[in-house]
Parts: C-alpha cells; sequence; structure tokens
C-alpha cells in the first residue's frame, strides 16, 4: 500500500507520539536490593527485635499454674475495653489499653501496659499476682492481636495489612503488599509514633546499611511510604506535555488530510 506525502507524515507524527509513551530504561543501581550483600556476607543485626505495647492495642493475656482453676478469671475469650464484655465480636476479644496506657485485670486491677514489651508486661502481671498471694507460680503469656501497617506510594497492592507475628521486618512488609512497583523508589520512608510524637526515617533497601537500622523491624501502626522514582516524575511529566502538544499537531494534520482529500 502506498501512501501519499500527508499520510506519510500523519503516520509519523504517531509514531512519534506513541514512542513517548515506552517505558525508559531502568538502571540494576536503582532498584536492585541489597546490593553490597555477597552470597557468603554474614550481618549481625545492631537493633533486636522488640514491640512495645501503645495505646490502643489489644491483648491477648494467657495465664497458666499448677493450680488451673485459679487461672480462669485472666483466660476468658471475651474481653474488651480493659475488662469483661461477652457482646464482643472474636475479632476485639482481648484487653484494650485505654488512652492512659492501662487495662483493667481481674484480681489484679489497673495496670499500666503502654512503653512495655510484651515480656515486660507478663513478668509484671506475674510478680503481681505473687505480691497479692494469688499464685506464686504463675507464668503469663500476652501478645497484641491488632497488630497492623500500612503500605502506601509506589507498591502493587497498598493498603493496611495485619500480621499473626510480631517479629516483622520491612522486607517481609513489603512483600505483603506485593513488592515495589519498577517506579518506586528504594529509599522509602518509614512513619512511626512513638510516645505520641512522630518520627518519620528514610531507609535505603539497596544498601545492607537497612540491617542496622532501628526501622529494620516494623512496629504496629508503622507507615512504609514508597515515592516514584524521579524518572518516573519526569517520565510523567514529560509525556503529559508531549501528549498535548501531539494531540494539537495530530489534529491539525488531520483537519489537512480533510481538506486535501
Amino acid at each position: 500500500m502506498k501512501y501519499n506525502k500527508t499520510q506519510s507524515l500523519l503516520i509519523l507524527t504517531l509514531l512519534s507520539i506513541s514512542s513517548v509513551f515506552l517505558p525508559s530504561c531502568v538502571s540494576p543501581k536503582e532498584v536492585v536490593y541489597l546490593q553490597d550483600v555477597s552470597s557468603s556476607s554474614e550481618t549481625d543485626l545492631k537493633y533486636q527485635y522488640q514491640t512495645i505495647i501503645q495505646k490502643d492495642d489489644r491483648l491477648a493475656i494467657s495465664v497458666s499454674s499448677r493450680q488451673p482453676e485459679l487461672t480462669e478469671p485472666f483466660n476468658m475469650n471475651e474481653l474488651s475495653a480493659g475488662g469483661p464484655d461477652s457482646s464482643s465480636s472474636s475479632t476485639d476479644r482481648g484487653y484494650l489499653v485505654d488512652s492512659q496506657g492501662n487495662i483493667v485485670l481481674p484480681i489484679i486491677g489497673k495496670i499500666h501496659a503502654a512503653g512495655l514489651t510484651c515480656t515486660g508486661l507478663a513478668k509484671k502481671i506475674a510478680e503481681a499476682l505473687k505480691d497479692k498471694g494469688y499464685l506464686n507460680d504463675a507464668s503469663v503469656n500476652v501478645q497484641i492481636t491488632n497488630f497492623k501497617f500500612s503500605v502506601i506510594g509506589e507498591v502493587n497492592a497498598p493498603g493496611v495489612y495485619t500480621a499473626d507475628s510480631q517479629r516483622l521486618t520491612v522486607l517481609e512488609a513489603i512483600s505483603h503488599a506485593g513488592d515495589l512497583t519498577i517506579d518506586g523508589n528504594r529509599n522509602i520512608y518509614i512513619i512511626r509514633e512513638v510516645n505520641g510524637k512522630r518520627q518519620t526515617a528514610a531507609v535505603d533497601l539497596r544498601s545492607s546499611e537497612l540491617f542496622n537500622s532501628p526501622f529494620y523491624y516494623i512496629r504496629q501502626n508503622d507507615v512504609i511510604y514508597v515515592t516514584p522514582s524521579d524518572r518516573r516524575i519526569n517520565t510523567r511529566s514529560d509525556a503529559a506535555q508531549w501528549y498535548s502538544w501531539g494531540l494539537s499537531g495530530a489534529s491539525l494534520l488531520i483537519a489537512i488530510i480533510a481538506l486535501c482529500a
């Protein structure tokens, strides 16, 4: 099929517009994780895993002893807002840490939980039971049942996620969101609330220094924000500009063809 000059010019223009939207080349240095880690390397973690109880956390507390009948008040399945509540759903079970950072336990009464680790609170409860002469051999286990975090920005599945385990790394958290997109900046931000103040930290996923970051392990209610890369931002901006010019040029050429037909 032969084209006249006007038709050939139109086709060339449309091809030029289409090329603007083709993906640009991406350097491995922009996207590869942990680039300075070899297959035989070994890294000591500077910061150990530690989950701190916060206000509004919901805690599952179990107490065991050689006298199981004495532990029944603590092992009720339905406890809400710091005390018994038979109307609570299965998702609301546990002891809710109130706005003052306290929970209310049978026998013991009010006990401050916020700021402690789960292990620290378990030890505190066991000591309180012993001090009150109720149980001398209490074994206490504490877990956070509403451990959640958010992943937003340039990831394949942004959203709020819950985790069964409280030992969660930032890499594992990102995997919950389907990994970063090819346009996601590997230097991510983690937003965390500590003692009523928000902290924001930049974490570079391309470096093994990630293992030395206090943000390597995720805490409940952390927000992971993945910004678009500069390449993606510039591509989108240029594409929008070329798209506008291209439409104007294509419209003009179509009008010329119509007049010449």
